[in-house]
């Protein structure tokens, strides 16, 4: 195991850990410690979704067999609201219909107890690689948008856009199955300010040339959509 890998992957990463064992929580919340200052605990289902919703952690480590409402009961609960959380969870048992269950909840990873260190410290860190890649908007050829950074990387170098090129390929990003029509980027991103298709369509060749051809396509007389994944 190396413990600086795992310090730095989850030094800016909030983790609430469900266990209704004191011994085993304390335990396992020291361990995350030593790693990382961002550890809530609960010792309930109830106590650990009102944290959920205060603090809304990045990952969600839970037991299922929590007294009052479970483990299941719980992330079934988080998911229909929030697909972005990484969950967790640990049992006693191996149940093969909670298996099914399990990847409907999209689940991270399901752990038998007792846990590891190892096994825990993958499994949270294929949690904290699920994250990354929630949190990127693939642009195509190598680029991303990455929303935490607030950045465009191609080929892992990161792209200078300037302001309003930046403005104009997020309000892409928030509508990415629509053609936007020039009117709805000069309301949206211009707004007061004075814009003429040609500066459109300046801005969006300089994106073009810093990323690649592709990223933002024309629909002739209607006007510009985001790349989709589609073949270019």
């Amino acid at each position: 195991m190396d413990h600086q890998l795992f310090a730095e992957k989850l030094r800016e990463v909030t983790l609430l850990y469900v266990e209704d064992d004191p011994d085993v929580r304390a335990h396992i919340s020291e361990f995350l410690r030593r790693y990382t200052s961002g550890v809530l605990t609960a010792s309930s289902a109830e106590e650990a979704l009102e944290l959920y919703r205060q603090r809304r952690p990045d990952i969600l480590l839970l037991d299922i067999n929590l007294p009052g409402i479970n483990g299941i009961a719980l992330a079934t609960m988080i998911r229909r609201e929030d697909r972005r959380t990484r969950i967790v969870i640990s049992t006693a048992y191996t149940d093969k219909a909670f298996l099914l269950t399990a990847v409907e909840l999209h689940l991270t990873r399901y752990l038998v107890k007792p846990i590891t260190s190892e096994e825990l410290v993958d499994a949270l860190l294929k949690a904290v690689e699920e994250l990354r890649e929630r949190d990127r908007v693939d642009l195509g050829k190598g680029c991303y948008y990455d929303r935490d950074a607030k950045r465009v990387v191609c080929n892992g170098v990161a792209v200078p856009l300037r302001r309003k090129e930046m403005q104009l390929l997020e309000f892409f990003i928030r509508h990415p199955d629509r053609v936007l029509s020039y009117e709805v980027l000069q309301y949206e991103v211009w707004q007061d300010d004075p814009m003429s298709k040609d500066a459109l369509r300046a801005q969006i060749r300089n994106i073009r040339k810093k990323t690649h051809p592709g990223i933002i396509r024309n629909h002739s007389a209607v006007g510009y959509r985001l790349y989709d994944g589609e073949s270019m």
